[in-house]
This record gives C-alpha cells, structure tokens and sequence, in this order.
C-alpha cells in the first residue's frame, strides 16, 4: 500500500472514531466498519442514509446501527444461515416423527396379519371366516390411507428441504457478492487469492493481479451525486465482466478501487487484459436518465503485478498498488506494470 494509501486510511479511521464519540456510539468493531465507510465514501446509500439521520437530529440507537450493518456488510448473514440450518433440523424431525409413526403402523398392521393368518388356518367357521375376511379388507384401507398421507407429507418434506437449499445457496452467493455491482466482494477476493496463490505453488503456473482505481471519483460524486457515483460503480463492474477469460476472478477491492485475479496468466498477458478494460471502460459514457445529458468518459489507472514464488500475499498487493500509483502520478488513464514503475513510459498502455 502506498504512503498516500496509509495514511487516507488512518485519516478515514480517525474520523470514524470521532463520528462514534460525538453521536454517542459504541466502539464495536461492526460500528467502526459503518462510520470508516461512511467518511471513505463508500457506498453512496450508506452515506445518504447517515447524513439524513444526522441532518433530522435522529439517534443512532443500537436497532438502527444493526439495521445499516446488516444492510451494508451482510451483518445478519449469520442469522439468515442460522435460521436455514433450525429450519432443516425441524423438516427432518419431521420427517423422522413420520418413519417412526409408519413403522410403528406397519408393525401393527403385521401383527394384525399374523393373527388373522392365524385364525383362517384354525377351525373357523364360514361367519367367523367373512368376519375375519372384512376386517382384513378395513385394515388394508387403512393402512392403505395411511401410506397415501405419508407419502404425501414426505414430499412436502422433500419439497421445502429443496427451498432450503435454494436459500442456502442464495445465502451463500449473497455473502460473496458486492450487493452494488454484482461481482465478486473483498472476502470473496481475499479467499479466491489465497486458493489461486497455493495453486501456482504447486503446478509453477504465472498468476497476475490487477488493481484498477477510478480517476477522480471522489470529485465525480461531488459534483454529480453519490446516485451517479454509483452508476459509475456499476458500469466498471459490468466492464470488468465484459473484458476478462474464463476463470478470471473480477472483484470490488474497496471504495472505488477493483481487481482481477488472472490465473495462468503473465505479465505481458494480463497488462493486455488490462488496457482492454481501460480502452472499454473510456468509450462508455454515463447520461442523466432525467434529463439525457451524457457526463463525460470516465477513466481508471490500472496497475498490474506477477506472483513470485514464495513470496506473501500481501507483497503481491502491495506491487500491484505500486504499479497503480505511479499510473495515477504519471497522468492517470494508463496501465501500468511491476516492471515499468521506475520506466513508466517503457511500453506504457
């Protein structure tokens, strides 16, 4: 991370703690990830929800810190899981309840053959023989009735263990997925890295990272509004799905910064990627949907850098963050790579 990085970060944390103090908020750390994103700017609702409550003169009780956390970063994530798993034990409970019912029907309903069996095969008379005959008749409908029912509540069963799995399985994209541009979240990055780093140990393979920043997004929000901010979010997001392979992994790094996870990719390979997202990104444009006036092309700087064998994940980050930096100090809308930082107008993109 560059030292402008570090210390916009410690600038944002300060300020964070401050908001906390003054609006009389408790220092857990699901508060501080609210107010440190709410002075990055992170999410423009975030933002517009906050200055609201604060321009009403509203409290920031501990109901409504839960609700934006929850809304923002997942926070009843555990709760929903929770609730599926409950949801799961009580089917099968069911489920088991039936069985054991069934068996315990079936069990009835042999013994009840077994004395009929013997009966028939005694001395019985012709009275005694259509009495018996009849009750079997009734007993086989019953039990007949009572497969039919069991039958159709272990497919009810069958169908909510189905919806279950459904959620889970929402559950699960949702808690990997940045909910404003659809592509992968930082902790969906971070896992992704660290599976893609352990894969390049062992098959030598290159992997390449790529850290792309908006150029001058925070001016962008001031002068349009955090909404337009968000489109702008957005357009990169679906640019970044537009423009890199199979397998490649695009994320949201933070604020308005993303990456690319590039397996089996090298450096040359993974700057070209690079400059056809920068070239994409430039030729769209961003309109007022109210009164269809176009903003201007945005542009984003790009650094890229190669995975060296054995080194720590966050050396990898920390080039590629070096790579963008000296791209934005060198007049920003370019691309450049690890090799090209102390030259980077060598075979500059």
């Amino acid at each position: 991370m560059s030292v402008t990085s570090i210390l916009q970060t410690q600038e944002f944390a300060n300020a964070a703690f401050e908001s906390m103090r003054q609006h009389g908020i408790p220092p857990s750390p699901e508060n501080f990830t609210i107010w440190f994103h709410y002075h990055s700017d992170t999410y423009g609702d975030l933002t517009r929800l906050v200055d609201k409550r604060i321009q009403d003169a509203e409290p920031f009780d501990e109901q409504h810190n839960d609700e934006l956390y929850a809304r923002f970063f997942g926070g009843d994530q555990r709760k929903i899981t929770l609730g599926a798993a409950a949801g799961t034990e009580r089917i099968l409970q069911e489920v088991l309840s039936k069985i054991s019912t069934a068996k315990t029907n079936v069990a009835g309903y042999a013994a009840f053959l077994q004395d009929t069996s013997e009966a028939l095969g005694g001395d019985a008379g012709v009275r005694n023989i259509e009495t018996l005959i009849s009750a079997l008749i009734e007993q086989t409908g019953v039990m007949q009735k009572r497969n039919e029912v069991l039958e159709r509540d272990l497919q009810k069963s069958t169908e909510q263990v189905v919806i279950l799995r459904r959620d889970m399985e929402a559950i699960q994209r949702d808690a990997q997925t940045d909910g404003l541009t659809n592509i992968a979240n930082r902790k969906r990055f971070d896992a992704t890295l660290r599976e893609a780093v352990a894969a390049a140990e062992v098959d030598g393979k290159p992997l390449c990272l790529i850290l792309a920043d908006i150029d001058h997004f925070k001016k962008f929000n001031d002068l349009y509004g955090h909404q337009m901010g968000d489109q702008v979010l957005k357009l990169v997001g679906r640019t970044l799905r537009d423009c890199i392979r199979d397998g490649d992994l695009p994320a949201r790094f933070g604020g308005e910064e993303f990456a690319v996870i590039l397996p089996n990719a090298d450096l040359a390979e993974a700057a070209e990627i690079g400059d056809r997202i920068r070239k994409t990104i430039a030729t769209r444009r961003i309109v007022r949907r109210d009164s269809k006036v176009e903003l201007g092309a945005i542009t984003t700087c790009i650094g890229v850098a190669l995975y060296q064998k054995g080194e720590p994940i966050p050396a990898l980050i920390d080039r590629a963050d070096e790579a963008l930096y000296v791209a934005k100090r060198t007049g920003r809308n370019k691309v450049v790579t690890e090799e090209q930082m102390n030259d980077p107008d060598r075979n500059a993109f």
